[in-house]
């Protein structure tokens, strides 16, 4: 158990699971690999104009290791033609036959949550995983609390504000 958050009446104690995150070698050419044997191509261009993206970007994408999920995500959906499974393109596991349209975006939108999951760093990964774990009264306490503390600093409002442009 592992203490998360205090206030003068009560504690909130949940379980944390202590696996470490998932560190995937070389997960950008594994995956521009699979890309390109679905796409049918040889060349890195070719991906990227598939992609929608200029060589430069798609080359400094490969050098910080960054693969342009985004984009293969956009790919996918708007030329179902090309019948890319980007479940598999992102994690190398090709996507079961769904037996119905809403089990397929299921699996779709939980295959892309846990590969943008694996983006967050591990103290973001503790705080999801540990919300995730709590029942819904304890998250609502606990929103309760963080929107309480987050009002209540007015520096916090400044930048909320500065970064929506009001």
């Amino acid at each position: 158990m592992q203490h998360l958050a205090r206030n003068s009446s009560e504690s909130i104690f949940v379980q944390v699971p202590t696996t470490s995150p998932k560190m995937e070698v070389h997960a950008f050419d594994q995956q521009l690999l699979r890309l390109k044997r679905m796409l049918g191509v040889s060349a890195d261009g070719e991906v990227a104009k598939a992609l929608g993206m200029s060589k430069a970007a798609f080359s400094e994408r490969k050098r910080r290791n960054a693969f342009p999920k985004d984009k293969l995500l956009a790919l996918a959906g708007l030329q179902p033609e090309l019948k890319l499974d980007a479940i598999y393109v992102l994690t190398g596991m090709p996507m079961s036959a769904p037996t119905t349209p809403e089990s397929g975006r299921a699996a779709m939108q939980k295959a892309v949550f846990e590969q943008l999951r694996q983006d967050l760093s591990v103290d973001e990964q503790l705080l999801l995983e540990a919300y995730r774990a709590l029942d819904d009264r304890a998250k609502k306490r606990l929103l309760s609390q963080v929107i309480f503390a987050w009002s209540g600093s007015s520096k916090c409002l400044h930048t909320a504000s500065a970064r929506s442009g009001r």
